[in-house]
């Protein structure tokens, strides 16, 4: 008696790592999200981006120093897939006639986790939040002394300055007459990096 069976093989796992990479830029930008980083290079429209995403939180919160969040860091993502398959065949045999039977377990798996570390901080804090996110990844830099660290050092005080020129700003005009209708309200990101795991 010869007996086989055929494995079950699993369909392929549609989510590719440039498809959930994608899916995350796609996300952010739907989102709105709006950076806060290095004030001291932002285009017009940049500007025009932080006062519109600054105005909708003082309006949606009713005042001048709301809190908001912020990407504080890295968002990461990390894909996993699994395939596990196992089986079991038996015969028996009844006094008159044999019996067969056969049993098996397949499980795929697969899954997307993202790690999104956000910082909620009044309005009025936002520049040393972001120096503090930026002083994170330039940790390796400042531990030399060198004048590469020195004029990073410079530039990220001046970025602080900057934003925090334009906060203060923001804060000292604001008035509730400035929130005619609904504006939606959008993210703020300090130039968040993605990585794979």
């Amino acid at each position: 008696m010869v007996l086989s069976a055929c494995a079950i093989h699993p369909a392929r796992i549609s989510t590719t790592i440039p498809q959930a990479m994608a899916g995350i830029q796609s996300s952010l930008a739907q989102a709105g999200v709006v950076s806060v980083s290095h004030a001291g290079d932002w285009t017009a429209e940049q500007d025009a981006r932080f006062t519109r995403a600054v105005r909708a939180a003082q309006c949606s919160q009713h005042t001048p120093d709301p809190v908001v969040g912020t990407i504080a860091g890295d968002v990461t993502l990390q894909l996993s897939g699994q395939f596990t398959q196992g089986g079991q065949f038996s015969v028996g045999a009844i006094t008159t006639a044999p019996t067969f039977g056969m049993q098996a377990d397949t499980n795929r798996t697969h899954g997307q986790t993202i790690s999104l570390p956000v910082a909620y901080a009044p309005l009025s804090s936002m520049p040393d939040v972001e120096m503090g996110r930026q002083l994170g990844y330039e940790a390796s830099m400042f531990a030399q002394n060198d004048d590469a660290r020195h004029a990073e050092a410079k530039r990220l005080i001046a970025d602080r300055q900057e934003l925090r020129g334009r906060v203060e700003a923001m804060i000292d005009n604001w008035s509730i007459k400035e929130c005619f209708e609904p504006i939606p309200v959008a993210p703020l990101v300090g130039n968040p990096n993605r990585r794979r795991r």
